[in-house]
């Protein structure tokens, strides 16, 4: 290796996570927006199905897209098999599976939702399903570390989704035609980069057994793995709707939404930096265990802020974004912001382990604690409503983290990034009790989170000049990719 290379490789790293994040904004920030549009366009009563109905799906989306594209992208990183090959049994496979999932969950949903949802309403919906096939380009993009196509891919998909939302709502089509709308968006993104790609890689489905026996080995720890995740993040609001009703299920919805678009950043870095560590596996272990390292480290920094941001003006913050029938759900916002900064540790743990090849175990812990969601949950909306939907999701994402930090298996992987985010942990506690203790204005309280978490960064040693020194390389070469237009 020459001396440059690591450089070189951070520069590049840099340079896609730029357009990661621009992809996760399109992806995180858009969908935050429609909510907030839809929480205001439709009754109560209606914003809570709609909320319900994306949670739902969410668990069948774990194997038509998230278990089934993160094998696909390291199958295609790793393999010596021609990754066009991949790709199009990749698109078969993820169609045959796309389609049987929106069969299960339409004929499911009037049970699962206790009749509030009839098969009539759930079919549009389900067909976002199999309509969602450009998620198989995502992966190809990312085995090619290409994340410029990623953002662009996630951009117009985004806008697309957008669009119809709006003609929808305008007309007054009502929630069946406002789902057909969204899976309409989703065929056309997928039948433009088809058509723009086409001369690179065909768009034609490919019943390759061979490759379909492969990527089935590693798709199983990894779809129970995710199903069991969905689980512990969706499982209140499947719960509340049959427990407490619709209205608290847009309540928590709201909530949820806003914590889900601080996920942005760790998701953004994994979009680049997930290849790329499953390619260090073999060749560098230790250079491995460094980028996830830093990277744990930087990404619980920057999520730091938004969760102070909650934590000390959760009312505030939902009244501002959904107006004042959603600031009771201000304190649900302010415990739930908790889970974004687990979601820095979480998802950088989780994309390590699966490149390690640490699926069972990985598994076998995500199903316990996914199992414990569920117990608590039950118990304490029963006791406290979508608050205790709220803490029960908090209370199992911690433990399971701790878990996997202490287990034999995963210790090796999982502790040093844990530890990565511990410091920045008590430095936003710190800044939040200090800020709520002076019972001020919510600016005034903010303001004072945000200075005391800075400088308390710098005397736990978390910000450094060794770090300002790296993260200003990282910007230069992140602006350096947007003045040239080109990963």
């Amino acid at each position: 290796m020459s001396a440059r290379e690591p450089e070189r490789s951070t520069r590049h790293l840099a340079r896609g996570a730029s357009f990661g994040l621009l992809a996760q904004a399109a992806d995180k920030l858009l969908p935050v927006a429609l909510t907030l549009y839809l929480a205001r366009a439709l009754e109560p009563a209606q914003f809570g199905v709609f909320s319900f109905i994306l949670a739902y799906l969410a668990l069948f989306q774990t194997l038509t897209e998230y278990s089934l594209d993160t094998v696909l992208v390291r199958t295609m990183a790793q393999s010596d098999v021609p990754r066009e090959r991949i790709f199009q049994a990749g698109l078969a496979l993820k169609l045959l599976l796309a389609v049987a999932s929106a069969a299960a969950a339409t004929l499911l949903a009037p049970m699962v939702s206790d009749g509030q949802v009839p098969m009539s309403l759930m079919l549009p919906a389900a067909l976002m399903l199999p309509t969602a096939m450009g998620a198989a380009y995502r992966a190809l993009f990312r085995a090619r570390l290409d994340i410029r196509s990623v953002f662009v891919l996630a951009g117009a998909r985004s806008l697309l989704v957008a669009v119809a939302v709006v003609a929808a709502v305008v007309m007054g089509a009502g929630l069946p035609a406002l789902f057909a709308a969204m899976a309409a968006a989703n065929l056309a993104a997928f039948l433009g980069v088809a058509f723009v790609v086409r001369s690179s890689v065909s768009p034609r489905p490919s019943f390759d057994l061979e490759i379909w026996r492969s990527l089935s080995r590693g798709l199983g720890p990894l779809l129970a793995n995710a199903l069991a995740m969905t689980i512990s993040l969706r499982v209140g609001q499947l719960l509340l709707m049959s427990m407490r009703g619709p209205v608290e299920v847009g309540l928590l919805g709201a909530a949820s939404r806003v914590v889900e678009a601080f996920t942005l950043l760790p998701e953004a870095l994994m979009i680049t930096v997930y290849p790329f560590m499953a390619g260090l596996h073999n060749s560098n272990p230790r250079r491995l265990m460094a980028t996830a390292e830093k990277s744990t480290r930087y990404l619980v920094v920057a999520t730091g802020l938004p969760v102070l941001i909650c934590a000390v003006a959760g009312a505030s913050t939902m009244h501002l974004l959904f107006g004042a029938e959603f600031a009771e759900a201000g304190d649900v916002l302010s415990l739930l912001a908790l889970t974004a900064l687990l979601s820095a540790t979480g998802t950088v743990m989780l994309n390590l382990l699966v490149a390690v090849h640490r699926e069972t175990m990985l598994l076998a812990n995500t199903v316990v604690f996914s199992a414990a969601s569920v117990v608590l949950s039950i118990i304490w909306i029963r006791a406290h409503g979508y608050a205790g939907a709220a803490a029960a999701m908090v209370v199992t994402s911690f433990a399971s983290q701790v878990s996997l930090a202490l287990l034999p298996s995963t210790r090796e992987y999982a502790r040093p990034c844990l530890l990565a985010g511990l410091r920045t942990f008590v430095a936003v506690f710190v800044a939040a009790a200090v800020a709520n203790s002076l019972h001020a204005s919510a600016a005034v309280e903010i303001l004072a989170a945000v200075v005391v978490y800075a400088v308390t960064l710098v005397i736990l040693g978390v910000v450094n000049r060794e770090e300002v020194r790296f993260v200003r390389t990282v910007l230069t070469a992140a602006l350096a990719s947007g003045e040239r237009g080109q990963v």
